[in-house]
């Protein structure tokens, strides 16, 4: 399950300007470290933004691990690698 939190209009603005990330695909916008363990920001095809844990489900692939630069997806028994654009 997807937790929300607050993202300021400076962060939703980056992170939706059309000329600077893939329109109408999964960006993985960064990752962090928490009480619950690692977490990802990820920008969905539809332009909104939320953070996913080890065990969320996004385009049809269960997120399995999250380390600093990167979120694993397993899909279809295959692995996915996603990592921060530019990085």
């Amino acid at each position: 399950m997807a937790q929300t939190i607050e993202i300021t209009a400076e962060t939703r603005a980056a992170a939706t300007q059309k000329a600077e990330l893939p329109l109408m695909q999964t960006v993985l916008l960064g990752t962090m470290d928490g009480p619950s363990g690692p977490r990802a920001i990820i920008r969905n095809g539809f332009g909104g933004v939320e953070t996913v844990g080890v065990g969320s489900y996004i385009n049809g692939g269960e997120v399995t691990a999250i380390r600093d630069d990167a979120l694993y997806l397993s899909r279809g028994g295959r692995g996915h690698k996603m990592t921060i654009p530019g990085s």
